[in-house]
């Protein structure tokens, strides 16, 4: 596809996922085909294309998805389009879409067809008092004098509508915005490490260290590998799951040392990296072990683009550890003394490493949606836009088989 886009989060108080809304661009945002902005006019949606393709088993861990409609697109029969369940696919009509009686209808419509219905906020929101009864959700700024006038009129008119409050991009802006009695937010807030004044590592926490510090040495001890990776039976099973699912074998594997001596160091390293970031993890909001893999495998499928192709595994590695400051609730740096990470892939984290951090730079732009920027380093690398897309569709493929690989409690040995 020639675009660029991708899923961002909606979080609830908690900091729960409850959905994601697609930030996009079609074509190079520096040249005319991106600024033509042809699919206004087109019946045809790119974004239900990507959808239907990936799923929303893959792309939201079944949580709805927000999906942009043009006014052409409303006219049309969307609910033929939708391939997934269209009871968590909720419609986006942007600021250019017309709130005609004709467009009314369409939405009455689409609504009883199954379909959420969504809106962002104009700047006239009284203009969507007859939209309300079918609206479930209205997209805000974090400005108050936009969000506070919205949420009051909402009450007033007695609407189901949910306002999701967009752009927040801190933790105080966020505690703002719960004061206020908001229930969903967007923006990188999640993204921010809050660094902790108890600087105390649980016991669980210490094994999964010692164990990527094991793993990063240039040749680390396989028997020692299994036995740290014995010390947590969730680890051992999932990993003798892994082992067991990689190839055919007539008998299954239930024993970590021959298990750890089949798979060889390098795909080791690679799982417990992966497996071990995520189980670090899962104190931080869900999203942050989604963000870890996502950056980990985009950052290994550019590694061609910016020709490091040799150093596919490093950039693999660079984007995983990226969330280690969240994930251990300090500075990047002191992150990087308690687990040992390869040289180049530690001075890229630190922004002393140029041309892994150009591709950790890219990825970053990419996740924030900065889509001029984005463009501006296609254009000087000459990269297509179609295989930024690819490179970034198979990491949420990747991701999406990830998560879903079930874990056989059975037959164990330690």
């Amino acid at each position: 596809m020639d675009m660029l886009v991708v899923p961002k989060p909606i979080f609830s108080r908690s900091k729960t996922v409850k959905g994601y809304y697609l930030s996009f661009q079609t074509g190079n945002a520096l040249l005319e085909e991106g600024k033509t902005f042809a699919y206004e006019n087109s019946i045809h949606s790119p974004f239900f294309e990507f959808v239907n393709q990936i799923g929303l088993e893959v792309l939201t861990n079944d949580l709805p998805i927000f999906i942009p409609v043009t006014n052409v697109q409303l006219a049309t029969s969307l609910e033929n389009v939708c391939t997934v369940d269209r009871t968590r696919v909720a419609l986006l009509l942007g600021r250019r879409v017309d709130l005609s009686s004709a467009n009314l209808e369409r939405v009455r419509y689409f609504k009883e067809q199954g379909f959420l219905i969504a809106f962002i906020h104009k700047d006239d929101y009284r203009s969507l008092d007859p939209f309300l009864p079918y609206t479930d959700f209205i997209f805000s700024g974090s400005e108050t004098s936009s969000v506070m006038p919205l949420l009051g009129h909402i009450r007033h008119r007695h609407s189901p509508a949910k306002v999701i409050a967009r752009k927040i991009n801190s933790e105080k802006v966020f505690d703002k915005m719960m004061a206020f009695g908001l229930e969903y937010f967007a923006g990188s807030f999640y993204m921010n490490p809050i660094i902790s004044k108890d600087r105390r590592v649980s016991p669980l926490k210490v094994n999964y260290i010692h164990l990527l510090n094991q793993v990063n040495q240039d040749d680390f001890d396989l028997d020692k590998f299994a036995g740290i990776v014995q010390r947590d039976t969730a680890l051992a099973i999932q990993f003798l799951k892994m082992v067991n699912s990689s190839a055919v074998r007539a008998n299954k594997i239930t024993n970590l040392r021959h298990a750890a001596a089949l798979l060889g160091q390098r795909e080791i390293k690679k799982w417990a990296t992966t497996a071990v970031t995520s189980s670090l993890a899962q104190e931080s909001p869900g999203e942050i072990t989604r963000l870890s893999m996502l950056r980990a495998k985009f950052c290994e499928n550019l590694s061609g683009l910016f020709e490091q192709a040799i150093q596919k595994d490093n950039l693999f590695l660079m984007g995983l550890f990226s969330v280690l400051d969240i994930i251990l609730e300090t500075t990047m740096e002191e992150a990087l003394n308690i687990v040992r990470v390869p040289d180049r892939v530690r001075d890229a984290l630190l922004s002393k490493e140029p041309i892994f951090g150009e591709v950790y730079q890219f990825v970053r732009l990419y996740e924030n949606a900065d889509w001029v920027e984005v463009s501006r380093m296609a254009l000087v690398k000459q990269f297509s836009i179609g295989d930024i897309f690819n490179a970034y569709n198979n990491a949420l493929v990747w991701y999406g088989q990830m998560i879903h690989m079930t874990v056989d409690e059975d037959g164990v040995t330690l």
